[in-house]
């Protein structure tokens, strides 16, 4: 029986360059290795692609008020507006660059930014201005570039029911 023998580092070393050569069985074994991980690799990344599909699709995203709104309120008083959003399948749905737009009674629409309270749910102040509320919308700022140029693509969440009165 042989005895056993060690190795130096720079031995080692040699000994899996000899193995890692082209056309010994250790340059195959490597290559197979190096495919593997880049196969995990690229299923991962596909498998993240499907699941990150139900976020990007917003039909079917409508708005649920967390309490009661006062559209009626008095120029001047700041009413605070909280809601959840909610997929069609009735899944909380957040996302960032949400707005509460209000549309008013003889003026142009405001956009209120939303604070976003974690699950899905938002909260934004509106101060009531001249002419009142008329509707509540929620907004989700979006952008798209056509040749270039660079514009607003906002989506609506309607609130189910609709928020909105009638103008006096």
């Amino acid at each position: 029986m042989a005895a056993p023998t060690t190795t130096s580092g720079s031995a080692h070393r040699t000994a899996r360059l000899e193995l890692t050569r082209p056309g010994t069985n250790g340059a195959r074994q490597a290559y197979k290795t190096r495919m593997h991980r880049a196969v995990l690799v690229v299923i991962a990344i596909a498998g993240a692609a499907l699941l990150a599909v139900p976020s990007v699709a917003k039909e079917g995203v409508r708005a649920k008020l967390d309490r009661p709104v006062r559209l009626d309120a008095a120029p001047g008083d700041t009413v605070r507006v909280s809601w959840h959003l909610v997929d069609g399948k009735g899944r909380r749905f957040g996302a960032s660059g949400i707005y509460l737009r209000v549309s008013r009674c003889g003026h142009g629409p405001l956009r209120v930014p939303a604070r976003a309270l974690g699950h899905g749910r938002f909260s934004a102040p509106v101060k009531v201005r001249r002419g009142g509320i008329r509707k509540l919308v929620v907004g989700l700022k979006g952008i798209r570039i056509i040749g270039g140029r660079r514009e607003r693509a906002d989506v609506f969440f309607q609130f189910d029911p609709p928020v909105y009165r009638d103008c006096p």
